[in-house]
């Protein structure tokens, strides 16, 4: 499959390039490496080369030290750790790990300890990496997220009502309000199938601006009516009654839909905080 980069990212990659030559000339042993596709200069446009070049120095720095196998291993794993999109791009890391592992640094005990806590500290964190990226890819979160993405886009489509022809998050909200004043009633004369199309019938003859198939508030009742119950009448949220939709309609607990909302929030936020500090 080709890809073609925009003219932006065309231009973010020439300048990425062109900052790394900058680099590696004023410090050769810095050893910076280019990403191995264009296409990943997506993802390094908000690369730090400043950030590996004082890693090295800090490394370097401690390289003479009394207790340099132990010290540099700990700057190691914060680099790793703080700067993982950085630590990709550094060569000049391995040339510190290799004298770990061969023991040519000095340390305040036994050398082969320094080499062995690396060890066991860099594999545990890729085991750990490696069982997030499996749980992230597991079939029940790709379908929380999936609800997650269409309850976010309920929220697009209010903040952009002219360009959507179907309802936002604020029309499910009208529908759950009309249901909160109406539904005991409804509920005492009918039940079933017969309680769904009245309520929807009902519903129309009063908000016909609203384009809800009588699927859509078939299926918005469905999901009233299965958490309902929690709530003192007249008092169900209309955030949780389409919680519960999107989460019935991708067979996952709404519960996995509201915490994987909140994750990529965080997510998001702490991104911002990163990109903000970068700049």
């Amino acid at each position: 499959m080709s890809w073609t980069l925009t003219d932006e990212e065309q231009k973010s990659f020439a300048e990425l390039q062109a900052r790394i030559k900058m680099y590696n000339r004023t410090i050769p042993k810095l050893r910076l490496t280019l990403p191995p596709h264009p296409m990943c200069v997506v993802s390094y446009r908000s690369l730090n080369l400043q950030i590996c070049a004082d890693y090295y120095f800090k490394c370097a720095g401690l390289r003479f030290d009394e207790d340099a196998g132990n010290k540099i291993v700990a700057c190691l794993a914060s680099f790793l750790e703080q700067h993982p999109l950085e630590w990709l791009v550094c060569s000049w890391k391995n040339d510190f790990i290799a004298e770990i592992m061969l023991g040519e640094l000095k340390c305040s005990g036994d050398r082969k300890k320094a080499a062995e806590y690396w060890l066991k500290w860099y594999w545990k964190r890729e085991k750990k990496q490696s069982r997030e990226t499996d749980l992230c890819l597991s079939p029940k979160r790709r379908a929380a997220s999936s609800a997650v993405f269409e309850l976010e886009f309920l929220f697009v489509i209010d903040k952009n009502s002219d360009l959507f022809v179907r309802p936002g998050f604020s029309g499910h909200a009208t529908f759950v309000r009309w249901l909160n004043k109406h539904w005991p009633v409804l509920a005492t004369k009918k039940k079933g199938p017969a309680l769904l199309q009245e309520a929807a019938e009902k519903f129309r003859e009063k908000h016909r601006g609203l384009s809800f198939t009588d699927a859509d508030l078939g299926d918005i009742c469905e999901a009233y009516k299965s958490i309902e119950h929690l709530y003192h009448p007249g008092t169900v949220p209309a955030y949780q009654v389409v919680l519960a939709l999107l989460a019935r309609k991708h067979r996952v607990c709404p519960r996995l839909v509201n915490r994987m909302r909140a994750e990529q929030h965080k997510l998001r936020r702490s991104f911002e905080v990163h990109e903000k500090a970068r700049s």
